[in-house]
């Protein structure tokens, strides 16, 4: 199964027209993908964490907590939801 819009990249030139970013506008009920994000900065519950496409964005880290600067999360939501082993 070829899913298009499920990419990781650290080039926003490589991604795939209609890719998943965090500038994608949300879930329609649950049809979003979950995007993996690299950990920017740490404050208590939240990280400020970057896509592909070098969006940022605030995201919820409780589930997934402890995590630390350099991690990929899996996000969806605004909320991380599981922790990308490399």
């Amino acid at each position: 199964m070829h899913l298009a819009d499920r990419v990781a990249t650290d080039r926003e030139d490589a991604l795939p027209p209609d890719s998943c970013t965090l500038a994608h506008d949300g879930c329609v009920v649950c049809a979003d993908a979950g995007i993996p994000v690299r950990v920017v900065s740490v404050d208590h519950d939240d990280a400020l964490c970057e896509d592909a496409a070098g969006i940022r964005a605030e995201i919820a880290v409780e589930l997934v907590s402890p995590v630390r600067v350099g991690e990929v999360l899996l996000t969806h939501g605004g909320v991380a939801i599981g922790r990308v082993i490399q």
